[in-house]
């Protein structure tokens, strides 16, 4: 009897309702169609792995709703990592994504750019 009086009191403690509490919701961001016309390729320093920082890479370029699509190329041997990077050269530049590049997790990357072409 103890036992399921301690499950009962259990339960409903983890329950907690007040006026205060709402359903926490998840916004989606919108979703800028973005038509890439160039490709900047970068040397970038400071990356550990692929998802944590290729994600944080990611995320970061295409906020700027002029970036198509970033792909990560990592090694994990190797010191720079290539990015690729295709952009609307009307909405960004690629002074601009460098600065973005290392400005992410507290200056975590150093980028360079190492090549650039029209697509």
């Amino acid at each position: 009897m103890f036992i399921y009086s301690l499950t009962v009191v259990v339960l409903f403690s983890c329950q907690e309702t007040s006026e205060n509490s709402k359903p926490l919701t998840v916004k989606k961001a919108k979703t800028i169609d973005v038509r890439a016309n160039s490709q900047a390729d970068y040397a970038v320093e400071g990356m550990v792995c692929q998802m944590g920082c290729g994600g944080s890479i990611r995320k970061e370029l295409k906020m700027t709703d002029a970036v198509e699509r970033v792909e990560v190329n990592f090694v994990e041997e190797q010191k720079e990592q290539v990015v690729h990077v295709q952009y609307d050269s009307t909405k960004i530049t690629t002074q601009k994504i460098t600065s973005i590049l290392n400005s992410i997790n507290d200056r975590q990357f150093k980028a360079s750019l190492i090549s650039n072409k029209a697509l």
